[in-house]
């Protein structure tokens, strides 16, 4: 089916028929049978007979699957049914559908995100971080940890999650060392915080409130001097650190 306008006048039509006209005054997606459309300036969702499924009463509105949408109102986030019921509170800032992981992830307004299977059981929560669709894997900061699931939201260790690395971020006592894959310490807990090696081989440690890098053996390649505080992901290609505006993409020293 297809949204035409003819003069005027919108309509949904396919290859022989027109369904419905008239009825709307913009029409945002359609899945199936079912027309997430705007009227008054709010979003609804009609079938392809005119009948209303629920009502035009949304700020926004987006078909997530199988007849289940992510809907905002009075400023916040949550989802709905085909019927109109509510099967997440909206309590949220944001919602998201990752497909790949068939979940939902539900930011708070503190940043914190829960993570729903399709079923909306909350399986984690946290700090979302990463998404990777490559390797298939949700990574979650909680507290002062790092989480990991696979895209069945099992959790699992790093050593499972990030196979071609060749150190592994550790935690002991309160500090943050390394170990290899067979779990033997190659990088003492001597640190302050710490992230996991990076594709290009190399991992940021903070001691003292300074950054300073670490390569994939576990070798200190830069002395931990850097403060970078403004900057929202700290990380390194071997002597240069990601410049404080990801936006611009580029490592300085």
């Amino acid at each position: 089916m297809y949204v035409v306008k003819e003069g005027a006048t919108l309509k949904v039509v396919d290859k022989e028929k027109t369904y419905i006209e008239n009825a709307f005054e913009d029409v945002k997606q359609i899945n199936l049978n079912y027309i997430t459309a705007k009227k008054n300036s709010k979003y609804g969702i009609i079938d392809v007979a005119g009948q209303i499924k629920v009502d035009y009463i949304y700020d926004d509105l987006i078909y997530a699957y199988t007849n289940t949408y992510i809907a905002k109102k009075d400023g916040k986030y949550g989802m709905i049914n085909i019927s109109g019921e509510e099967k997440i509170p909206f309590n949220y800032s944001y919602i998201n559908y990752i497909e790949e992981a068939n979940c939902i992830s539900a930011q708070k307004e503190n940043s914190q995100t829960q993570i729903y299977d399709k079923d909306m059981n909350i399986k984690a929560e946290g700090i979302l971080s990463e998404v990777n669709k490559d390797k298939n894997f949700i990574k979650m900061r909680m507290g002062e940890e790092y989480k990991y699931y696979n895209f069945k939201l099992e959790e699992k260790e790093n050593t499972e999650i990030l196979t071609s690395n060749t150190i592994f971020l550790s935690k002991k006592d309160g500090e943050y060392g390394y170990i290899n894959e067979k779990g033997i310490v190659v990088v003492d807990y001597i640190y302050d915080d710490a992230t996991e090696q990076n594709k290009y081989g190399y991992a940021a440690v903070k001691k003292d409130g300074k950054w300073g890098a670490i390569d994939k053996t576990g070798k200190l390649i830069v002395e931990p001097k850097y403060t970078l505080e403004n900057n929202l992901i700290v990380d390194f290609i071997g002597t240069y650190y990601l410049a404080e505006d990801i936006n611009a993409n580029y490592y300085t020293k």
